[in-house]
């Protein structure tokens, strides 16, 4: 080829914007081939318990390597159909103790046991502590397990000194308010996050007092808080609808950094992760819009990262997902650049089917890489989606109005049994997980349950989240001693 038209060709391609190799015409350069979504797989689902409800599920890995599930103890998580109720009604009131629900797992979640009162397979949990709902974990340096409960009048916390055996210590009215979350700090550090009036509190003796950081902060978070590995004392949470809250004190004052530019989102918490680097990430998913919603296919999954040197947002990606709509995102992180999200689909073969899919990834903030001509460019993350339940966890509609799909004359409109959300978390060994709720399985009469079931799914094939953990022996049972 003449001098001639290689320039005329290099022109052109300058004059449309596309970038121009400076290898030989002809010669593709290689960027990032090398950089792919990391293998993943699930095993079969694992049913926590075939008898209490499982809405809402939360985990956390004690110190021994055991894991701690606990879910939503269904009262206002009820498939009112007369038929279900009274098909349902015994398994109901044989297990409702007006507290939220726990189970432990010594195997990485093959089998599963019921913590009631000083660690029996039945009862209330903690004698000091009451409150049906919203149930979320933390644990602290120290190995204390936390978990809160609310009744609306109240918010109770209560805690577990034995690796989640047994939950002696309660407090029960640390403050009122709606949709608690909790945060592990230093040993005997935790704070509690309340949706209602944006309150954080702290405490500093195991959740025996606790202490009002802040409320009302407009850069404040408005739901889970994670510690910042950058700071001691610092904590992130979401700040909706798109960014991302930085205390450098404990919660007590915040700033707010907005932008994630991330699509459509159906979620209620805000989709927020921090990886052990510092990293900070957030993830929408979106295009379900309720039982009246006929059009399925336009729903999709995007992801963001925050750059805290810049204090900016990067370019939005979207992922790979298949057509159909969305819901639910929650995003776990562990070292850096390794990230999982999930959330609830449904496809547009059976609009009435719901599945719970993950992503994963093990360049989250991208990849600066280096091409075969020895330019660098910057690669975006690449992702691995799978199809985490293979079959249904739920078929009919999934209500989206909170404690107001109880009041629906319209039983499967009204239908709330999965709660609000389901979770994704990793083991010991740093394979992920996800617990969530099933509504497949039917009572007697082959009529739909009047609450939802929890369910454990495993891996067979995970990215290594983080390196495997350094287990402990499992601390002595405290029994029901609140002082343990």
């Amino acid at each position: 080829m003449s001098r001639r038209r290689t320039a005329l060709l290099t022109a052109t391609v300058l004059a449309a914007g596309l970038p121009v190799a400076t290898t030989a015409l002809g010669a593709p350069t290689s960027c990032g081939s090398d950089i792919h979504g990391p293998a993943l797989a699930f095993k079969p689902r694992v049913y926590v318990d075939k008898v209490r409800p499982g809405g809402e599920p939360v985990s956390v890995i004690a110190q021994d390597g055991s894991i701690n599930v606990s879910s939503h103890g269904g009262t206002t998580h009820l498939y009112k159909d007369p038929n279900s109720l009274a098909a349902g009604a015994k398994d109901v009131a044989s297990t409702y103790e007006n507290q939220t629900l726990n189970w432990r797992s010594t195997d990485n979640g093959k089998s599963w046991k019921y913590v009631g009162l000083a660690g029996q397979g039945s009862g209330p949990h903690s004698a000091t502590s009451t409150g049906f709902s919203d149930p979320d974990y933390a644990i602290d340096a120290g190995g204390r397990i936390y978990n809160t409960e609310i009744d609306l009048a109240n918010v109770s916390v209560y805690s577990s000194g034995d690796d989640g055996q047994t939950y002696s210590r309660g407090n029960p009215e640390v403050t009122s308010g709606d949709r608690p979350w909790l945060t592990g700090g230093k040993k005997d550090e935790a704070y509690l996050y309340v949706n209602t009036g944006q309150q954080i509190f702290r405490t500093a003796d195991g959740g025996v007092t606790w202490t009002l950081q802040s409320q009302g902060n407009s850069a404040g978070p408005d739901a889970k808080m994670y510690l910042d590995p950058k700071n001691p004392n610092g904590l992130i949470g979401p700040h909706n609808p798109q960014g991302v809250a930085i205390s450098a004190d404990q919660g007590k004052t915040w700033k707010a950094y907005d932008g994630a530019k991330i699509d459509k989102t159906v979620d209620f918490f805000g989709a927020v992760a921090v990886d052990k680097a510092g990293n900070v990430y957030r993830a929408g998913a979106g295009g379900y819009g309720g039982p009246t919603d006929k059009k399925v296919g336009d729903g999709s999954v995007t992801f963001n990262a925050f750059n805290r040197k810049s204090l900016a947002w990067g370019d939005p990606v979207t992922l790979p997902v298949p057509a159909g709509d969305m819901l639910w995102p929650w995003v776990v992180a562990g070292d850096d650049g390794k990230v999982a999200v999930a959330w609830l689909q449904r496809f547009n073969k059976d609009p009435r089917a719901f599945y719970m899919m993950v992503a994963a990834t093990e360049n989250a903030h991208g990849t600066m890489a280096t091409c075969s001509n020895g330019s660098k460019m910057f690669i975006p993350s690449r992702w691995t989606v799978v199809n985490a339940s293979k079959t249904p966890v739920h078929i009919g509609e999934i209500c989206l109005n909170g404690t107001n799909c109880n009041a629906s004359a319209d039983f499967p409109a009204g239908d709330r049994r999965l709660g609000d959300f389901y979770t994704i978390n990793y083991d010991k060994n740093g394979a992920l997980f996800v617990v969530g709720a099933d509504t497949t399985q039917l009572a007697s009469g082959e009529v739909p349950r009047p609450t939802s079931l929890p369910i454990f799914i495993g891996t067979s094939k995970s990215p290594t989240m983080t390196k495997p953990m350094k287990v402990r022996a499992t601390k002595a049972s405290c029994g029901a001693n609140p002082l343990c």
